[in-house]
């Protein structure tokens, strides 16, 4: 009988361990899962901004001060700090996305 006992008590103390390393791995799968899902959100939150956008953007910025590049309907280093500072200026998200609330605060359609 003792020996039935230490049995199931040494195949329980098996039994245990391999299934909470389950959980856990199956736990770190769904995080996984909802960080790239999360990704994936805000990848489809941010919409294109077209050439002539960012052309009309560039132009309103420099018009302003801020921006001291080329107007050539292109997002690079320097139109992404120029819409920053604008926006910082103007109490918005200095982000650098041209977003809606940056384009109506820049007068730009």
């Amino acid at each position: 009988m003792k020996k039935v006992l230490l049995s199931i008590l040494f195949l329980t103390l098996i039994a245990i361990p391999s299934s909470s390393f389950a959980a856990v791995k199956q736990a770190k799968k769904a995080a996984a899962k909802k960080v790239a899902a999360k990704k994936t959100a805000v990848k489809k939150a941010v919409k294109t901004v077209s050439s002539a956008t960012v052309k009309a953007v560039q132009q309103a910025l420099a018009k302003d001060g801020f921006f001291k590049g080329k107007v050539d309907g292109m997002i690079g280093p320097v139109t992404t700090n120029a819409v920053k500072a604008f926006q910082k200026k103007n109490g918005l998200k200095a982000d650098g996305i041209i977003g809606p609330m940056t384009l109506k605060k820049l007068g730009v359609k």
